[in-house]
């Protein structure tokens, strides 16, 4: 990723509709996958970026983040969180099977070779932990923000379930997401193509319309892990490691 986007990332994770909606998403799915179950969870986000889903994990859970980029360490720091530096796949300052559950958001599309860094994360897992990740969706429609952001690839939902399969996991859910706001990014999309702009905006829209675009984001929540989508601007999927 650039470096300049870590500082616009920084700023706009807590309260851009992207990023809150998403975290809500998260949070319910995990709340859900561990309901019933007594004991302080441990949590690892792999790719953790600036830590604000780090912040919030850390209400209920002992988490712990790692990223590969000095400033994403330093600017989770500035949340108080707890996190390290490492790189995947062979640095990974984190002891095997000692998780409960690891997330990768929107981390896998930056990376070379997928496959053998979600094994290795995997690795970090106990018994029958959760692996919880989510990927850009469709390669027809990558654009200058996946070039901004250093992405490889978008993915359909079945290359990401051959991913983790590949990477010896168990694929337990899989559904494409932000689908009800999926028509408006593509025809954004379109236009930015049509246009030959490379133009990469990051700034929310004005608060009312940031406002409405969470809420009907973050809805999804009710349905996912129990509804798959046909489609969406997203892909998520929940695994569980042997």
């Amino acid at each position: 990723m650039e470096s300049y986007l870590y500082k616009e990332m920084f700023a706009l994770e807590q309260n851009h509709w992207w990023f809150a909606a998403k975290h809500r998403i998260v949070l319910e799915l995990l709340g859900r996958h561990f309901a019933g179950q007594a004991g302080r969870w441990r949590v690892a986000d792999i790719g953790c970026g600036c830590g604000r889903m780090l912040e919030l994990l850390a209400k209920d859970y002992d988490a712990m983040g790692l990223d590969a980029s000095p400033l994403a360490v330093e600017f989770s720091h500035q949340r108080g969180v707890n996190i390290l530096q490492g790189f995947l796949p062979d640095q990974i300052p984190l002891p095997e099977k000692s998780f409960d559950a690891v997330l990768m958001l929107d981390v896998l599309e930056h990376l070379d070779d997928d496959v053998r860094c979600a094994a290795a994360v995997a690795k970090l897992l106990k018994p029958g932990g959760l692996f919880l990740c989510t990927v850009p969706a469709y390669q027809w429609l990558y654009g200058p923000h996946d070039a901004a952001h250093h992405h490889r690839r978008r993915y359909r939902k079945s290359q990401l379930r051959h991913t983790l399969a590949t990477a010896g996991l168990k694929v337990r859910y899989i559904s494409y997401f932000n689908t009800v706001l999926f028509p408006l990014a593509v025809a954004q999309r379109l236009a930015q193509r049509m246009g030959k702009s490379q133009t990469v905006s990051t700034a929310p829209p004005a608060r009312p319309i940031n406002a409405i675009f969470q809420a009907i984001f973050a809805s999804e929540r009710h349905l996912l892990g129990r509804v798959s989508s046909p489609f969406g601007l997203s892909v998520l999927a929940m695994a569980i490691a042997d």
